[in-house]
């Protein structure tokens, strides 16, 4: 399966680290694939001390740190829809909803079959 994701795009801005689940991320190519639209990444991997920042103020709990989440931009509610379409089908079961964004997380420490908005 091609990835769709090349590192830098992952990565901590913070310190350049690059933690991810393979499940995640062979979910996520697949997703991507399906949906037939890029998925800009704004926000993937991130360290304690970014998600922490107070650029990020992101929880402790968050699922970014642990390499299960990511934010996808989205410009327009028929992209929003494809993303959203392509992530169920794929089998992702926590998505949050923004106004620009997705949030996708494949957290195994937290509950599946939720969907929530900013």
């Amino acid at each position: 399966m091609k990835n769709h994701f090349p590192a830098n795009e992952l990565k901590c801005p913070c310190c350049g680290e690059l933690v991810f689940a393979p499940s995640f991320k062979f979910k996520l190519n697949k997703a991507r694939a399906l949906a037939g639209v890029p998925f800009i990444i704004t926000s993937g991997y991130r360290c304690l001390e970014y998600n922490r920042s107070k650029k990020i103020g992101s929880s402790d709990t968050s699922s970014h740190p642990k390499g299960f989440a990511i934010d996808i931009s989205v410009t327009s509610s028929s992209m929003r829809y494809k993303i959203l379409h392509a992530l169920i089908i794929t089998g992702f079961s926590r998505i949050g909803i923004g106004n620009n964004f997705i949030h996708v997380d494949d957290d195994p420490g937290k509950p599946i079959g939720v969907v929530w908005v900013y």
